[in-house]
């Protein structure tokens, strides 16, 4: 069982038993508008806090400004973990339990008022070692870019619903060397907090943010981006790939789409480009969407930072990718577009957009005009 999935079955647990919601947190989230054939997951170094914990108020940190915290440290127990370069610290008085996961290591670590409580209702604290670049597939809530006081920074994404609260921080870990061994892929941390009940989300919140604020490295790594002193890459090394899938960040009213760079040949080298995404109607018109065109960095090493495959299908989540969202896209007035990447070298592929107006009832026919403005931006 992956740890996402294990984070779900949390979420359901506690809300086991309540009075039927507005709206089924679990099934509005639709991640995906075309099923993706096979996904081969890359284990991750992921740090996951799945407290029983409900609602205050979340303060937003500015970007690459280190996480704030109010709660004093001193006492605290520190766990070290020398295979994830790993080292981080927890109130003395909450339990840290090594479970069986798939992962060679995982931890839960359970605050005294839950210690026996009924699994699914524990602070649940889960650690595997492994690849995966730290920015990923959070699309729902909202996002804000920080600095941890180490330095390395983090994706914070906080998704408040009606009966259940989740804020996840995803923290660049580097690599740990700048070979093109696949043991050398990008790390990440990934801490994520989720809860029901407000009283006692309001009692631990600020603990698991101080406890994001303790992670810290045993040793130090070399930057996620790669080597910047490598010859650059020449336009006929790589190309732009779309895995075909898109992704549905906002329920039905908007639509994502992500994909990255294949390494075709050539020497080890450094790639650095910017990649444009343009909104077009059937002439190849910009469409009146507002930021369009939207564009995004990309950073990373060939042949190792390009997009691998495995089984016959692209594996997402374990190097860089180029992500953008188009919210509200079938607004009146807006036709079928066809949305162009591009990238600098002359790169350029074309994904199809959705259909506002299907002739069939559809995954995606939903979506309705709200009056609100139609943009696309990088994301996040």
């Amino acid at each position: 069982m992956s740890i996402e999935d294990r984070v779900r079955r949390v979420l359901e647990g506690a809300i086991a038993g309540e009075p039927p919601p507005r709206t089924a947190p679990l099934a509005a989230v639709r991640r995906r508008r075309r099923r993706r054939p096979v996904l081969a997951g890359a284990a991750a170094v992921v740090l996951i806090l799945a407290a029983v914990l409900g609602l205050v108020a979340i303060r937003q940190p500015d970007r690459d400004r280190p996480l704030p915290s109010t709660v004093p440290t001193d006492g605290w127990t520190t766990f070290t973990d020398a295979t994830a370069n790993l080292r981080f610290r927890y109130p003395p008085d909450w339990r840290l339990e090594r479970t069986p996961e798939d992962a060679p290591a995982s931890y839960r670590l359970v605050p005294p008022e839950l210690a026996r409580a009924p699994e699914r209702q524990r602070n649940l604290v889960y650690l595997a070692a492994g690849t995966r670049f730290w920015i990923g597939e959070d699309w729902f809530g909202t996002t804000s870019l920080g600095r941890l006081p180490g330095g390395q920074a983090y994706l914070r994404v906080d998704d408040i619903g009606d009966r259940f609260r989740r804020t996840t921080w995803s923290v660049d870990w580097g690599r740990p060397c700048l070979n093109d061994d696949r043991r050398c892929l990008p790390r990440s941390v990934r801490v994520d907090l989720s809860e029901a009940d407000s009283r006692l989300w309001g009692r631990y919140q600020p603990v698991v943010a101080t406890i994001v604020r303790t992670l810290a490295q045993l040793r130090p790594t070399a930057p996620s981006t790669g080597d910047a002193s490598l010859p650059a890459c020449q336009p006929g090394q790589w190309r732009l790939v779309w895995p075909e899938e898109y992704a549905g960040p906002r329920g039905e009213q908007g639509t994502a789409i992500q994909g990255g760079v294949q390494y075709l040949r050539g020497p080890r080298c450094h790639l650095r480009i910017s990649v444009r995404l343009t909104v077009e109607d059937a002439g190849g018109q910009l469409l009146p969407v507002e930021g369009n065109p939207a564009s995004m960095p990309m950073e990373m090493d060939l042949p190792i930072g390009g997009l691998p495959r495995q089984s016959g299908s692209w594996v997402i989540g374990v190097t860089p990718m180029w992500r953008f969202i188009w919210d509200e896209w079938c607004n009146r007035g807006l036709p079928r577009a066809t949305l162009r990447l591009s990238a600098d070298g002359g790169a350029s592929i074309a994904v199809p957009g959705l259909d506002p107006a299907p002739a069939e009832k559809t995954f995606g026919s939903g979506c309705r005009d709200r009056g609100r403005r139609s943009t696309v931006a990088a994301w996040p």
